[in-house]
């Protein structure tokens, strides 16, 4: 592929996936012969996130073939807790990553740490390099922590994960971990989290995950590294391959109570810990509802356990149909009567009915 000469704008306007990169090139004004790799992934990724069940239109910025397969210019964006629904997708978008500096009050996060500690001793230690022998894991947290519950949800939370997953009918909560890295800790090969789904190279974004800094993140007690704009699928970045090492990558830097997001295409890992203390984070997965969650949610969360939450969070752990044909049981029943016997839901196994 070539890149357009000069840098253009490519006005998309493709209402499904499969013709999101088809008609770049009749619209690119520099009238090229083919639209750089760079452009056809942006573009197919901005409409990915903002078309929905029908067509728009959106625009992207061409910067020439020279940055077309370079990630090395691209920083971590930094945010504001009240950055808008837009300049957040647009980090996203461009960069696969970005950090909400300062979220919460670090009183939040030193509560969940504090209500998590009890499971400490049975934290799974690390069997292999790239899990972390220095590296201690403590799973459940969401019915563990009374305090995690309260953001799980969190509006920045959804916001990100309706412009990155909203091409979906729905998507939902997927797993989550408090992962401590300890003294001596080595650095994790860089990957992407979507690889546990048989590796397969998704055309489009399936997972909006996310770190918070349950102590705060520095290089050198093994804050996660990111490789910033590897979400883009040029030539290196392209396919399944670990082309990417720590020398790529930078830290995410941030204080306790600051939220790291990034896609499941962005390339990333776990810092190594040059310090005498541990560094403590609350790793978060989220995934378009048609893929299976990574931890079994209905056994970490069985209906008896969820009755006493909100009707909202039952349903973003897994208590709600999928899509059209996906998620209801019994008689086509609503998945939340499980739930909540004694009361009334729609039957039916369809999400959308074209009635």
């Amino acid at each position: 592929m070539v890149a357009c000469d000069p840098p253009a704008i490519l006005t998309v306007t493709h209402p499904h996936l499969a013709q999101r990169a088809g008609g770049l090139v009749a619209n690119c004004p520099a009238k090229a012969a083919s639209a750089c790799s760079l452009c056809i992934t942006h573009a197919a990724t901005l409409c990915a996130v903002r078309l929905k069940n029908g067509s728009a239109a959106g625009q992207f910025h061409c910067a020439g073939e020279a940055n077309c397969d370079n990630t090395a210019d691209v920083e971590i964006p930094r945010l504001d807790p009240d950055v808008t629904a837009d300049r957040l997708g647009d980090a996203l978008t461009r960069a696969g990553c970005c950090v909400i500096d300062e979220l919460v009050d670090r009183t939040l996060m030193r509560d969940i740490s504090d209500e998590l500690d009890e499971h400490r001793a049975n934290a799974s230690i690390g069997a292999s390099s790239f899990e972390g022998h220095h590296t201690r894991r403590i799973g459940s947290p969401l019915p563990r922590s009374a305090t995690f519950r309260s953001i799980a949800m969190h509006p920045i939370v959804l916001t990100a994960g309706d412009y990155v997953l909203g091409h979906a009918t729905s998507w939902r909560y997927s797993a989550a971990e408090f992962i401590e890295i300890g003294p001596d800790e080595t650095p994790q090969r860089m990957h992407r989290d979507q690889w546990k789904y048989d590796m397969v190279d998704f055309p489009f974004e399936i997972e909006l995950n996310g770190m918070w800094a349950v102590t705060d993140f520095t290089e050198a007690n093994g804050a996660t590294r990111v490789v910033p704009g590897s979400n883009i699928h040029g030539e290196r970045a392209a396919g399944n391959r670990e082309t990417f090492s720590i020398d790529d990558s930078v830290p995410a830097e941030m204080a306790c109570g600051s939220l790291l997001l990034y896609t499941g295409s962005l390339y990333h890992g776990g810092g190594p810990n040059q310090t005498e203390t541990w560094r403590s984070g609350l790793s978060l997965q989220h995934a378009v509802a048609w893929l299976t969650q990574s931890t079994n949610q209905f056994l970490e969360c069985p209906p008896d356990m969820v009755r006493e939450w909100p009707d909202e969070l039952a349903r973003f752990v897994g208590y709600a149909k999928a899509g059209n044909g996906l998620g209801y049981w019994g008689d086509s029943e609503d998945p939340l009567s499980a739930v909540h016997p004694n009361r009334t839901f729609d039957r039916g196994w369809a999400t959308v009915r074209p009635d």
